[in-house]
C-alpha cells in the first residue's frame, strides 16, 4: 500500500478536519480526514494514522482550491490547536456550524424534523475570548507560553492570539514576566515536578476589570505576594490576583483550591441589552477564578436572549434552570417569570449565584448546590414545580437521570442549550423516548474560527 494519497475534499468534521476519499489505488473511496483542507480542495496528502474504517492524512500539496480558502492571519495558524478554521472564509464557517449541527442530530439520534435555523454570527470574529489559559514550556533555556499542538500536549510559543481579548493577552505577558522574573520551574507533565502550570486571564467586557491566575503545582510559591503586588502595579484594571493550586497529576487545568494574593477573589461584568426589541434586561456578575461564564459575551447576549424567548415565559411561571452555573440564565429569566429556581452542583458557584442575586436586587429566585440527578425528584417539595426548564449542561452533556426527572416534572417547554451537537442528539433520544420531541434547533457561532458550535434546541410534548 502506497502512504500517499489523492484526495477530494467535500466536507468538514466536528474536529475541524476536512473529510473526502481516496481517488485511486488500493485503498480507493477510503475516508481520509485532513486537517487545514476545505470542501473543493484537491490534495495530495501523507498518511500520519490509520484506524478501521478510516484514515488521518497531511497535505503535501494543494492541486485545487476549493471556494472560500482565505489567508491566515496568525502566522502559527497551523501548528496550533486552537484555530482549526482560520483558512476558511467566515460565511462559510457559518454556513458548515449548521451543517454540522444538522448532520450531529441525524447521525446519532436519527432526527430530520427538527428545524435547524442558519448559525447566528458573533458580533466579534476576532479579539472575543474574555478567558485564555495557557501552558508553558522550557525551550532553548527559556520559559515561553503558547497553546498546544492539535491532540498534543507540545507547547506551540505565541505571545499574541487573535481571538484574545487585548486585556487578556497583557495581563498573561505580564504574568510571563513574573515567572521568568522570579525564576519558578515549569512543570513538567511526565515527572509531575515544577511550579507554574498554567497562566489563565480573565477579563469582564462590560466593565473592564481583569484577573489574573498562575496555576501552581505547589500549595505556595516563593514571593507570590510580591508578585501579585507587581502584577497589580503594572497592568491596568488588574482587580483580582489568585493563585490557583493543582497538585495532580492530571491534564485538566485548574485545581480546585484557590488563594487570593492581591485584590478581590472576583471581578464583576454587566452583560445584556437594554436595546429595544432585545429585552434580555441587564444585569451585573461576578465572576470567581473557576465560575462558568461563556467565554464570549457579546454572542453569550444573543444566546440568552433566543433561550429564554423560546422558552415562552409568562409573568406568572415558575422557572428551572439546570447547570444554572453562577447564575446567568436564572436570573434574566427571574425578571420575565414570577419565580426562577438555579441548579449547580459546584458549590462556589452557588455561592456566587446568590451574591449575583443580591448584587441585582432580585429576589424572586432561589438556588440549589448538588447533582441534577439527585436534587431533581425532590425539587418540587421545596419549589413549585416548573412551568419552563432550561438546561446547560457542560460538554458532556446532562445525566440521564436528571433528564428523566425533568420530563417527570412534566413542564410546559424545555429549552436545552448545548456546547456539543453530539451529545444534544444523545439526550434527545432519551427525551424523545420520555415523550418529548425537537421543535427547532438554533446554531450560535460562540467560537469563531473553531469549528465548535453553541446550540439552543426547543422541545416541546409529543401530542398523543
Amino acid at each position: 500500500m502506497s502512504r500517499w494519497y489523492r484526495v477530494q475534499i467535500t466536507g468538514l468534521n466536528h474536529r475541524g478536519e476536512g473529510t473526502g476519499r481516496v481517488l485511486s489505488g488500493p485503498d480507493e473511496g477510503l475516508v481520509v480526514f485532513v486537517p487545514g483542507t476545505l470542501p473543493g480542495d484537491l490534495v495530495e496528502c501523507f498518511l500520519v494514522e490509520r484506524k478501521k474504517n478510516f484514515v488521518r492524512g497531511q497535505v503535501e500539496r494543494f492541486l485545487e482550491y476549493g471556494d472560500g480558502r482565505v489567508d491566515a492571519l496568525c502566522k502559527v495558524a497551523s501548528l496550533c490547536g486552537g484555530c482549526a478554521w482560520q483558512h476558511i472564509d467566515y460565511n462559510v464557517q457559518l454556513e458548515w456550524k449548521a451543517r454540522i449541527v444538522k448532520e450531529a442530530l441525524w447521525r446519532v439520534a436519527r432526527i430530520s424534523d427538527c428545524d435547524v435555523l442558519p448559525c447566528v454570527a458573533s458580533p466579534r470574529v476576532l479579539g472575543y475570548r474574555n478567558k485564555v489559559e495557557v501552558p508553558l514550556a522550557f525551550r532553548k533555556g527559556q520559559v515561553v507560553a503558547g497553546f498546544y499542538e492539535p491532540f498534543t500536549h507540545n507547547v506551540v510559543p505565541s505571545d499574541n492570539c487573535i481571538l484574545e481579548h487585548p486585556a487578556a493577552r497583557k495581563v498573561i505577558a505580564n504574568l510571563l514576566e513574573q515567572v521568568k522574573k522570579r525564576k519558578y520551574r515549569v512543570y513538567n507533565e511526565k515527572t509531575g515536578r515544577g511550579q507554574i502550570r498554567h497562566l489563565v486571564a480573565r477579563v469582564a467586557p462590560g466593565t473592564g476589570e481583569c484577573m489574573a491566575v498562575p496555576v501552581s503545582n505547589a500549595h505556595r510559591l516563593p514571593k507570590a505576594r510580591a508578585m501579585a503586588v507587581e502584577l497589580m502595579e503594572s497592568t491596568d484594571n488588574l482587580k483580582s490576583v489568585v493563585l490557583n493550586i493543582n497538585t495532580k497529576r492530571t491534564n485538566v487545568v485548574m485545581g480546585d483550591k484557590d488563594r487570593l494574593l492581591a485584590g478581590r477573589m472576583y471581578i464583576q461584568d454587566i452583560l445584556g441589552s437594554g436595546e429595544p426589541g432585545r429585552d434580555l434586561g441587564r444585569l451585573k456578575f461576578r465572576i470567581s477564578p473557576r465560575s462558568f461564564y461563556q467565554v464570549n459575551s457579546d454572542q453569550a447576549v444573543n444566546l440568552y436572549r433566543i433561550a429564554l424567548s423560546w422558552a415562552g415565559i409568562d409573568s406568572s411561571d415558575v422557572v428551572y434552570d439546570i447547570y444554572c452555573g453562577i447564575g446567568t440564565i436564572t436570573l434574566f429569566a427571574a425578571l420575565q417569570a414570577s419565580f426562577a429556581v438555579g441548579v449547580e452542583d459546584v458549590d462556589a458557584a452557588i455561592r456566587d449565584a446568590w451574591k449575583n442575586a443580591r448584587d441585582n436586587e432580585i429576589d424572586n429566585v432561589g438556588f440549589v448546590c448538588g447533582k441534577a440527578e439527585r436534587v431533581l425528584p425532590g425539587l418540587h417539595n421545596k419549589y413549585p414545580k416548573p412551568d419552563v426548564v432550561i438546561l446547560d449542561p457542560p460538554r458532556g452533556g446532562s445525566d440521564k437521570g436528571a433528564l428523566a426527572a425533568i420530563a417527570n416534572l412534566n413542564p410546559r417547554n424545555i429549552v436545552y442549550v448545548s456546547c456539543n451537537p453530539a451529545t444534544l442528539a444523545r439526550d434527545l433520544i432519551f427525551l424523545r423516548n420520555q415523550g418529548w420531541s425537537a421543535v427547532k434547533c438554533q446554531p450560535l457561532d460562540m467560537f469563531p474560527m473553531t469549528p465548535h458550535v453553541e446550540c439552543v434546541a426547543l422541545m416541546s410534548r409529543v401530542k398523543e
